[in-house]
């Protein structure tokens, strides 16, 4: 059977109108088209992947990804019982060769993911999780791009394909999710711009919901206002409930058959409830975090002891001790509602709106470049800053190739920091999330590179988390550059949001929201909104719940209150370190940056590095940076010997009347190819060839290989600054460099020739020095 995926097709003009679609069937094939913001979105099946729950090869113009979900296959009967953690594994894999590259090392398959790929794949899974309460068969949804076109962006296409893959599997997901990216650009908000605007843009959403609520938001932005971002939501909303009507309807036209989901007894819960109410609310008021523990692990014991006193279920009873610890949740989560709603305190004592104690100290650390330890209630961070330059700098692989990060953040959450005990190692998928949305939020106060010229590495440290430890991060590493001495555009803090509803409702406006969530009300709750910003606006935004999602009322009071606790997390920090440092710490390596002639880079560098090696030597330079455009920088402990020797590079590099290098560019007539230009002067000799003057102000190479009809060992034995050659123009490039050869002018001339003599040379007769013996020795295996 041939299969033909046209992944190369161009996003021409449909004849849908913008919220159309139409499902085109031919057999087992089945074809999904959907005009979404002027774009046409197909989603196709029944081609590829037969023996999946359900299979998606969705196209959005040159870009097109492969989605399959998958459930564990069990007897119908055996439904199986909900944990705390619906069973669902997201992996969602960027093919280099999607964008016709391969890896460059010596492993050419795609091995492990990238932080990319893991933060797309936790994207993936937080809008899809919430819609499959009660479900508790293992599932997974596998996601590849297998063509990118470098236009149109492939995440939010992997969130709608594998909810469209759920929609026509077995797999019962409560509602259709879509996914759609907004972008503003200029004073334009837009939805799924393409790569070139988002890149231009002041903020980035990626949203996923249903058509009645949001579920999922990450995004970033250039301290934008809570109004611009409500209403770009707002506008996402529109057009993802247009696509969640698409995918219903197709999943109706030739989906599978619904498997059914777990749905607790009702006689568990009456029972639960009266046997436990009383041991949870008395748990409830406890409030320091351990003691509260132990109050709970004592209230499920004494609960299950009372309903299962032999430790059998009675032969009567349709519900067993699994239904009542499901039960004793649920009576948890009603009962932190009640208690909130109707005596206005929560559980460590604090009001709705209140932000928890806090507590700064920097500089805490005697040798790093910044440091501060920054505490809110019991969750604390510790961060640190180290500078250098741009060897430091973060490689990170994409599909449009390799991006050099010179600001990065990287979040540690050892088990320690919850008094427990696990692995230690590299860093999962929660740690990689909440660095990035942690970066995310301070990267639009970083300094541009022209006027800090260093790169910089941010770590944070949790030393004790009971909620909201990526914010605290947001914070302590807030403050760490400014301890630094990096000239932040301003502060940024951090909040998380919480909320507490019916898990089977839509949250509006009237909904009860927490500040400044603790761990415990983020395991109960709802929501976990976190916002980073400064006063004025919103720089960072991630947002997940467990409950059918939120109303554009209630994200919009949610922003509102978390700007009032942002201002005042930022006056407590501005109150310990008003400012960044005015000096750099004493530790801190100083870089001094100077502009040469890209002319003037080979004699900076010398022959096989020699003459910049020399220079970091004498002056104890930690490194001398040299970039294609003649942009210099020194970086050294002691900024006097850095001065010196930015000192030694202007002198080294000085136009003079012996050198090559010429400030003002070439405006003569050039010569053509074929010209022979007779007695240039040898303005430079380098270990690859001599830089002659062609004609008055204009340089060019002479290669060693066009010097000689002879094999030339060292240019220096033969040729000297100040002589004088003839040469002959045999090609011109695209940027006008003259490419010379004395050789075939001598070739022509068919001079007589001495062995071992190099023919009409200025020192000919001179005897050139033996070719070393070369020795080749066998691989290492």
């Amino acid at each position: 059977m041939s299969v033909e995926l046209d992944v190369d097709a161009p996003n021409t003009e449909s004849d849908l109108r913008d919220g159309e679609y139409k499902i085109e069937k031919n057999g087992e094939k089945a074809i999904l088209r959907l005009q979404i913001a002027g774009r046409e979105i197909q989603m196709e099946t029944g081609t590829i992947g037969k023996l999946a729950g359900g299979t998606i090869l969705i196209r959005d113009g040159g870009t097109v990804l492969y989605t399959t979900a998958c459930a564990e296959r069990v007897s119908e009967e055996d439904l199986g019982k909900p944990t705390d953690f619906t069973p669902l594994r997201v992996d969602y894999f960027e093919r280099s060769s999607a964008a016709g590259r391969t890896n460059q090392g010596f492993f050419k398959r795609d091995g492990r993911p990238s932080d990319r790929e893991v933060l797309i794949s936790r994207v993936i899974d937080r809008s899809i999780r919430p819609l499959l309460m009660g479900w508790a068969r293992e599932t997974q949804t596998l996601s590849w791009v297998l063509s990118y076109d470098k236009i149109h962006l492939p995440s939010t296409l992997a969130v709608l394909s594998a909810s469209a893959s759920m929609a026509i599997s077995e797999i019962p997901m409560r509602q259709i999710v879509g996914c759609v990216r907004v972008a503003k650009v200029g004073d334009e908000i837009i939805i799924n711009p393409t790569r070139d605007q988002v890149e231009n843009g002041t903020m980035e959403l990626v949203v996923s919901g249903t058509k009645e609520g949001i579920v999922m938001i990450e995004g970033e932005a250039d301290f934008v206002e809570n109004e611009i971002l409500i209403e770009a939501i707002a506008k996402a909303q529109e057009n993802i409930a247009v696509m969640c009507d698409a995918v219903e309807a197709f999943a109706a036209e030739i989906g599978k058959e619904k498997q059914p989901v777990y749905d607790l007894p009702s006689l568990a819960m009456d029972a639960v409830t009266e046997a436990g109410t009383e041991l949870v609310d008395k748990a409830l008021r406890i409030s320091n975090k351990q003691e509260r523990g132990k109050a709970f692990d004592q209230a499920k014991q004494a609960v299950m002891e009372q309903l299962f006193p032999s430790d059998e279920v009675p032969t009567d009873q349709e519900w067993d001790q699994a239904d009542a610890s499901i039960a004793l949740k649920r009576l948890t989560i009603r009962r932190l509602r009640h208690m909130v709603e109707n005596y206005g305190t929560r559980i460590d004592g604090r009001e709705v709106t209140q932000v928890r104690d806090i507590s700064i100290e920097t500089p805490v650390l005697p040798c790093t470049h910044g440091s501060a330890l920054f505490t809110r209630g019991t969750t604390q961070a510790l961060a640190t800053i180290t500078l250098g330059d741009s060897s430091m700098q973060l490689i990170d692989p994409t599909l449009h190739g390799d991006i050099s990060k010179s600001f990065y953040l990287q979040y540690n959450f050892p088990p320690c920091s919850i008094g427990d005990v696990g692995r230690v190692g590299s860093p999962g998928r929660r740690e990689v999330g909440h660095g990035d949305l942690a970066q995310r939020a301070l990267r639009p106060a970083i300094p541009p590179e022209g006027e800090f010229p260093y790169t910089i590495r941010a770590e944070s440290l949790v030393t004790q988390s009971d909620g909201s430890s990526s914010m605290a991060t947001v914070c302590a590493c807030c403050l760490g550059m400014m301890d630094a001495g990096i000239p932040i555009s301003s502060p940024v803090a951090g909040v998380a949001m919480g909320l507490l509803v019916d898990p089977t409702t839509v949250a509006d406006e009237d909904s009860l929201i927490l500040t400044d969530i603790l761990g415990f009300e983020d395991a109960l709750g709802m929501m976990d909104f976190k916002v980073a910003g400064n006063a004025s606006g919103v720089t960072s935004l991630q947002l997940d719940i467990k409950n059918r999602g939120l109303s554009l009322g209630a994200v919009a009071k949610t922003l509102n209150m978390a700007s009032t606790a942002r201002t005042k997390i930022l006056g407590e920090m501005q109150s310990v370190l008003a400012a960044p440092r005015q000096e750099l710490a004493a530790s801190a390596p100083k870089i001094l940056p100077l502009k040469i002639p890209p002319a003037a880079i080979g004699k900076l560098i010398g022959p096989g590095g020699k003459t910049i090696r020399a220079l970091i030597e004498e002056f104890g330079l930690e490194s001398c940076d040299v970039d294609e455009d003649g942009s210099v920088k020194v970086m050294a402990i002691d900024v006097k010997q850095a001065e010196k020797a930015r000192k030694k590079i202007e002198k080294m590099v000085s136009d003079d009347d012996k050198g090559p290098f010429v400030k003002e560019p070439y405006s003569g007539p050039m010569p053509e190819v074929g010209d022979v230009l007779e007695g240039v002067k040898i303005l430079w000799v380098e270990s690859y060839g001599v830089f002659v003057e062609a004609k008055p102000g204009l340089k060019a190479l002479c290669h060693i290989s066009e010097l000689d009809v002879k094999r030339v060992e060292k240019i220096s034995d033969h040729f000297k600054v100040g002589d004088t050659i003839d040469v002959k123009v045999i090609d011109i490039n695209e940027k006008n460099q003259l490419k010379l050869s004395r050789r075939v002018l001598l070739k022509a001339a068919n001079n007589p020739e001495k062995d071992g003599d190099p023919v009409s040379s200025p020192t000919a007769g001179t005897k050139p020095k033996p070719r070393p013996k070369r020795h080749r020795t066998k691989p290492k295996l």
